[in-house]
């Protein structure tokens, strides 16, 4: 493993997602605080990053949902404490700028490029290139999303934590409580862990299949721990410390 690239931005980090292509895979940041924000667009093949645009004033309310070779598709929530779906939204992400907004209460995905919508009493197809509604589902290229991998998470109340525990006792001498995120790859595990020590912090540990710790990194301590742990895209290890720095790691 090596380091490959680290960014330290100016506001905290809120969400990730990846689009491009297959060949030239690229990674959407949005960073903001109460004030202002950014988008970001990270390069894995220029190892670079830059600004796409300042975040849409009602950002707040946008989930991503895909990413697409010059898109980012969102849905747009509604306000409240159940909030459900008011809209698909397309945004050029070379750019910022919005390509279109389709009223809908519902996205179901169909296949890469279309998703199945409801509009009132409505049920519509939704080419997520165009905006258009199709009149029926088409043929679709043979298109391969990107394939990243989130951890599995274990809560402290699941049975197989305890295992973990013990674990990490014996091989770490570590006393680990609250949860973890677990990954298993050919030839190393990675996890994200929990310990007090004088406040309750998150770490990322990787080690070999003989348990030789690769890389120890504490991620955060304290309000906003747990936030965001880790994931793995292409041979790469990505990781947020602090909640303004990303970290990635190549295999």
């Amino acid at each position: 493993m090596k380091k490959k690239f680290h960014y330290r931005f100016p506001q905290h980090i809120w969400s990730l997602g990846y689009w491009g292509s297959k060949d030239a895979p690229k990674l959407w940041i949005e960073a903001k605080d109460a004030q202002q924000g950014n988008w970001y667009s990270y390069d894995f093949e220029n190892n670079e990053i830059s600004v796409i645009s300042s975040i849409p004033s009602h950002s707040s309310h946008l989930q991503w949902l895909k990413g697409r070779e010059k898109l980012g598709i969102f849905v747009r929530l509604q306000s409240g404490k159940n909030p459900g779906i008011e809209a698909i939204e397309a945004y050029d992400l070379q750019q910022g700028k919005c390509q279109y907004v389709i009223e809908s209460q519902q996205a179901k995905e169909v296949s890469e490029d279309q998703l199945m919508i409801q509009q009132g009493k409505s049920v519509l197809l939704l080419d997520v290139d165009t905006g258009m509604i199709l009149r029926e589902q088409k043929n679709s290229p043979d298109l391969v999303s990107f394939a990243f991998e989130s951890p599995h998470h274990i809560e402290e109340s699941q049975e197989q934590f305890s295992a973990f525990k013990q674990f990490f006792s014996l091989k770490f001498s570590l006393q680990i409580a609250k949860g973890l995120d677990y990954w298993e790859g050919e030839d190393k595990l990675i996890f994200s862990y929990y310990l007090y020590d004088g406040a309750w912090k998150n770490y990322l540990l990787v080690c070999d299949l003989n348990f030789q710790i690769l890389l120890h990194e504490l991620l955060e301590e304290g309000e906003l721990m747990g936030y965001h742990t880790f994931q793995i895209f292409q041979n790469h290890l990505l990781f947020i410390q602090q909640k303004l720095q990303l970290e990635i790691y190549e295999f």
